[in-house]
């Protein structure tokens, strides 16, 4: 039985709604798990898998996610890591890989053993003037696509990385 971190930066609540669904298979595998908003500036402590998640703001991770991640490299580098992030492009099967792609600075910061992006949701009243302005522009109103039985899929596969 390991202990597992899943820690996640949001703004309209997806990255949270995803880490959740992460819970669950990985506590019916046996371990101890932690969910964590990085507003909360979570520690490591101990865990065997990290999985970081942030919501995507104009293809990069929010800027405490990114912050958490730098601050906290040299233990992730020690540990197995995996991270995901919650985009609208992630719903259109065209732009995984560009979703994806996202993660890559992550990835590569920290040499994560796994990287996923789930489709996410627009609140208009959770992003700022000009974000709202663009997808206005764009044609774009609120949006929710979070499909939890996808992140919990993932978490089984999840449930490789912590064998010994």
């Amino acid at each position: 039985m390991g202990s597992v971190l899943i820690a996640y930066a949001t703004r309209s609540g997806a990255a949270h709604d995803i880490a959740r669904a992460l819970e669950a298979p990985l506590r019916q595998g046996g371990h101890r798990v932690r969910l964590a908003s990085l507003a909360d500036a979570p520690t490591i402590d101990g865990a065997d898998l990290v999985v970081v998640g942030s919501g995507i703001n104009a293809t990069v991770w929010y800027p405490e996610a990114s912050a958490w991640l730098d601050a906290h490299q040299a233990a992730l580098l020690a540990t197995k890591v995996a991270v995901f992030n919650t985009c609208l492009n992630a719903a259109d099967p065209s732009k995984r890989e560009e979703a994806l792609g996202y993660n890559r600075p992550a990835v590569e910061s920290v040499d994560a053993a796994a990287s996923e992006s789930f489709a996410g949701r627009y609140v208009k009243e959770e992003v700022g003037f000009f974000q709202r302005l663009l997808l206005a522009v764009l044609g774009k109103g609120s949006q929710d696509h979070v499909d939890t039985a996808k992140a919990a899929a993932w978490a089984r596969e999840l449930l490789t990385l912590m064998r010994p």
